[in-house]
């Protein structure tokens, strides 16, 4: 089943890059900075511009800065590029308190995604979720981006997904949701403080023995201040795989909550 599930997500993105956008070409690139220096002052503008059902490539480049406001992909614009100068440097920012659907700092809806070299956080606070991305488009990929925040940072939703190279950082649930994703050589800093009870990395959920989602963790490492588990199930049949994973002295020997299915595990 793990290999059925790699197999998946590698065919799924070079089917993706292949077929679905015309192929490897790009057929336009816009260019985004705060100094008036591109073609648009800030992301969503550029977003917007797209044709609905969008079927080549388009890059849209962010200049360094950093840029405050929510950004969305709605479902009907698919194959693009959204590139960051560098996740140090190129950072999407809000703080809003969560409500899902409406209020992440970044949502992708639209399938045949890239996301590279931007950090998206929300600055929010310790007291409520408060998300930094909800991805949902089927077939994306994120390179060399951070997503950071307290509780739940990043709602991977739904749809196959490709992480590498990542910086993850949060304190409880901090990487939840329905997707079928393959995280590699990603970096999960768990900031739960010391004082606090300890917190979870991932609270995936899976509904049924068939359901094809569950979050694989190839290599990489956990580290971070506190306690945390690797994740409670957030579903009678959640499914995490650590998978030659440096584990630091952060992550609790038990390693796993039951959460609300205990006698099931």
């Amino acid at each position: 089943m793990i290999f059925h599930l790699i197999l998946s997500i590698g065919y799924c993105f070079y089917l993706g890059r292949a077929i679905d956008c015309g192929g490897t070409h790009i057929a336009n690139t816009i260019v985004v900075d705060q100094h008036g220096k591109g073609a648009f002052n800030t992301i969503q503008p550029a977003i917007d511009s797209i044709k609905n059902y969008n079927d080549q490539w388009v890059k849209i480049h962010i200049n360094p800065g950093k840029y405050v406001g929510r950004v969305n992909i709605p479902y009907n614009k698919p194959c693009i590029i959204l590139e960051g100068s560098n996740r140090g440097n190129t950072i999407i920012s809000s703080g809003d308190k969560n409500i899902l659907e409406t209020t992440a700092t970044f949502v992708s809806m639209a399938p045949n995604v890239i996301l590279t070299g931007i950090t998206f956080e929300n600055t929010f606070g310790h007291s409520a979720p408060a998300l930094a991305a909800k991805i949902t488009g089927d077939k994306t990929a994120i390179f060399n981006c951070g997503f950071l925040g307290y509780q739940d940072t990043l709602f991977d939703a739904s749809g196959r997904h490709y992480y590498k190279n990542c910086y993850i950082q949060g304190e409880v649930d901090f990487i939840f949701g329905f997707a079928q994703s393959y995280y590699e050589n990603c970096v999960i800093n768990a900031t739960q403080d010391s004082s606090l009870p300890p917190g979870y990395i991932t609270a995936q959920s899976r509904r049924s023995p068939t359901d094809q989602g569950g979050f694989i963790f190839r290599r990489g490492f956990v580290t971070g201040n506190g306690k945390v588990m690797l994740g409670r199930a957030y579903g009678p049949y959640s499914r995490v795989i650590f998978w030659g994973t440096d584990l630091s002295s952060v992550v609790l020997p038990q390693g796993w909550d039951a959460w609300t299915y205990r006698g099931q595990e």
